[in-house]
């Protein structure tokens, strides 16, 4: 037996706690008297399995899948760095959801199986003709789209995601909600010989459940509450997540703009949303590129950084991650070029200029506007970030500003600034400037 946290091995009998780790056991460890246990928020270490010739590699994600009307079937799809055609089975549900299944879960192979629960979890299953064999299972289970970083098990850190793992003899794993998402599941197989337990046979696929997803925002602006929604399709923000993987450390800003997607409908349909919470008042000027920052500012999280490392680290395990607007919805966060990205798609979706403005170690989104005013400011916190491009002038607009502190007014920026010097110093030197759609 192993401990579900860390992975260390325990002796036969009852155990409240692991030696190893100190954390409290959430089933009980006495040999074939292990209960049923849903995947939690704890990291722990996988034990590995012996070779077996029923090894399976977990395989890619397919992400372009054309599916026609309810037709339930096997595709073959063809990876584009490989020849050799990857089967996938399409499984729909009744909701309208769909399971997309490879590896060891392709349906006839008759080896792993997905579904949902109507106690509203995902249950991934061995067979009977597999289980039949064994006595003790070790799961692992790994979401694709989980943060880079996870808290330690002690909560006192930061540690990379590397999947959840549990001992159980019951050839199930529990996810304790039915989240769409691409999961990678494997299950190591025991046997007790007199030498203890011994791996016999490790399964292992890939599941993608895919469906609509719908995000809604609340939030508080100069006092008011507002409240807005998105829905999208998982495939969506998959299909931004593969694209341009090799060009996510942008050195060339004016590669920025390809990122401000305006015109995505989830974009349009997120900026429609704020105008009609906005109400019957005026969508044209500051006020409400205002009340769209403050959106921002308020409902994205910035990431943690960790260790010394920035936030793209904990996030996508990148030093450098330019993230399109989807991502951000995504995961509901971004550091400072993200949700400046995202805000100047949506200023764009809503009919104003827009673009990004680069600076050294920070970015932040541009509105264009007519006319402008800085509103009661401190001159020795802030100052005021303008540039007029091809007749139109841009104002800085911080979108990493989040509560509990306050609001940061557009074309405000701090006086702190960046080595000791105020950012508009920079401005136009060494490729920092302005970047407009």
């Amino acid at each position: 037996m192993f401990c579900s946290h860390c992975g260390f091995p325990l002796q036969d009998g009852l155990v409240s706690f692991c030696p190893n780790c100190g954390q409290r056991l959430n089933y009980n460890t006495v040999a074939g008297e292990q209960q049923s246990y849903s995947i939690g928020p704890q990291s722990a270490k996988r034990q590995t399995c012996r070779p077996s010739k029923h090894i399976a590699a977990v395989a890619l994600t397919v992400v372009f899948v054309l599916i026609f009307g309810a037709f339930l079937g096997v595709f073959d799809i063809v990876n584009n760095d490989s020849q050799t055609p990857q089967k996938v089975d399409i499984v729909m549900n009744k909701d309208g959801s769909y399971f997309e299944l490879s590896g060891d879960f392709l349906t006839e192979s008759d080896i792993l199986s997905v579904s949902l629960t109507t106690d509203g979890r995902i249950a991934f299953s061995l067979s009977d003709r597999i289980s039949a064999k064994y006595s003790d299972y070790y799961w692992w289970f790994v979401d694709d789209n989980h943060t880079a970083y996870t808290r330690s098990g002690s909560g006192l850190g930061y540690v990379p995601y590397a999947g959840l793992g549990i001992q159980k003899t019951e050839p199930v794993l529990y996810y304790n909600a039915q989240t769409l998402g691409e999961y990678d599941v494997s299950v190591e197989c025991y046997v007790l010989k007199d030498s203890g337990y011994v791996c016999k046979a490790t399964y292992s696929g890939t599941v993608t459940y895919v469906g609509e997803i719908t995000e809604e925002y609340n939030w508080t602006y100069q006092g008011v509450p507002y409240s807005a929604q998105v829905s999208f399709s998982l495939i969506d923000y998959l299909n931004y997540k593969e694209m341009n993987t090799k060009g996510r450390a942008v050195t060339n800003y004016g590669n920025v703009i390809s990122f401000i997607t305006y015109n995505d409908p989830t974009i349009v349909e997120l900026a429609d949303s704020l105008k009609e919470a906005y109400g019957d008042r005026d969508t044209t000027g500051q006020d409400f590129a205002m009340f769209v920052l403050a959106f921002v500012q308020t409902c994205f999280e910035y990431p943690p950084s960790i260790s010394g490392m920035g936030a793209d680290m904990y996030q996508y395990g990148q030093n450098e991650y330019f993230a399109y607007p989807m991502e951000a919805i995504y995961y509901r966060m971004g550091d400072c070029e993200d949700t400046s990205i995202l805000a100047a798609a949506l200023f764009e979706a809503l009919g104003y200029n827009a673009g990004v403005l680069i600076l050294p170690g920070h970015a932040m989104a541009a509105v264009g506007l007519d006319s402008y005013s800085p509103g009661v400011y401190s001159h020795h916190l802030f100052e005021v970030i303008s540039e007029t491009v091809n007749g139109v002038t841009y104002y800085a607009c911080e979108t990493t500003a989040h509560p509990p502190g306050p609001i940061q007014g557009i074309g405000l920026v701090s006086l702190s600034g960046y080595n000791e010097k105020p950012y508009s110093s920079y401005v136009g030197k060494d490729g920092y400037n302005f970047y407009v759609v």
